[in-house]
């Protein structure tokens, strides 16, 4: 009976461990890697556990303990849980409740019971900032890849989630749309929305604030983008490679041509011709 009650005692300890860690999203998986993330952040999270993570978010899991806010992850939260958190799933790509692309986007505002003419307004303006408002009538399958990314993004985004989880898919947006949406995101964050990129292109990493590298349920490094990109000898063991911008500046650097980083090719070129 001693065993049991220390058992007790120490599951006890470790959920409401977990509860008080600071941070609006907490993670934490057994007892072998965690983290908590605050509102306003953009984390790119890279590692070969990206997809355990998602399907934990997604499913939940009777060795993980996640807290979104002040509620925990479980069968009879899961309703909570996914009012707070927006996915955007590669699997689910090609996969759309509507026949047209603005059945598509305003299907999340149809379910929240809002008015025709709110779902209207909110429509013109988001669609206008994606630049698919000339795509609403389309079928969705008709759409390029790109379209489609963005349309899905809009899509978990039009609900104003307070965490958007977004898995491997920014690959298939072309360039342009590719810092498109990465601006928007940007401001999404800065007004209080987590958002949590997973990735396998290093280069994304750029575009967030912060960057978690977990590998073999391990958090072997995290922080600010740049303080981690700076770990080379770690990301190369891990055969993570830099970003090539930043390979760039640390070359000019090398030669004192520079004296920091710069992180797009306007303004690496700008400080070379000082």
């Amino acid at each position: 009976s001693f065993f049991i009650v220390f058992l007790c005692i120490k599951m006890y300890n470790f959920i409401i461990g977990v509860k008080y860690m600071n941070g609006y999203l907490k993670y934490r998986f057994s007892n072998e890697f965690d983290f908590n993330l605050n509102e306003g952040e953009f984390v790119s999270i890279v590692g070969n556990n990206n997809d355990l993570i998602i399907h934990t978010l997604l499913r939940g899991n009777e060795k993980c303990n996640i807290f979104v806010g002040d509620t925990e992850l479980k069968k009879d939260t899961m309703d909570i849980i996914r009012r707070r958190i927006g996915f955007v799933l590669y699997k689910h790509l090609n996969i759309f409740v509507g026949e047209t692309v603005k059945d598509e986007i305003v299907f999340g505002l149809e379910s929240l019971a809002m008015s025709k003419d709110d779902i209207t307004q909110i429509l013109a303006s988001e669609c206008r900032l994606f630049k698919l408002d000339e795509l609403l009538e389309r079928d969705p399958n008709s759409l390029g890849s790109s379209d489609k990314v963005k349309m899905k993004i809009l899509s978990a985004l039009i609900v104003k989630p307070n965490v958007l989880v977004i898995d491997n898919i920014m690959c298939e947006l072309d360039y342009e749309d590719k810092l498109l949406v990465f601006d928007i995101l940007k401001e999404y964050a800065k007004n209080g929305m987590i958002i949590i990129n997973f990735t396998n292109d290093i280069e994304d990493a750029l575009f967030g604030n912060k960057v978690i590298v977990i590998y073999d349920k391990k958090v072997i490094c995290e922080g600010k983008t740049m303080s981690v990109l700076n770990e080379e000898k770690i990301l190369k063991r891990l055969n993570i490679g830099l970003p090539f911008m930043v390979e760039l500046s640390k070359y000019f650097m090398d030669y004192g041509m520079i004296d920091k980083y710069y992180l797009t090719n306007e303004k690496l070129i700008g400080a070379l011709w000082k």
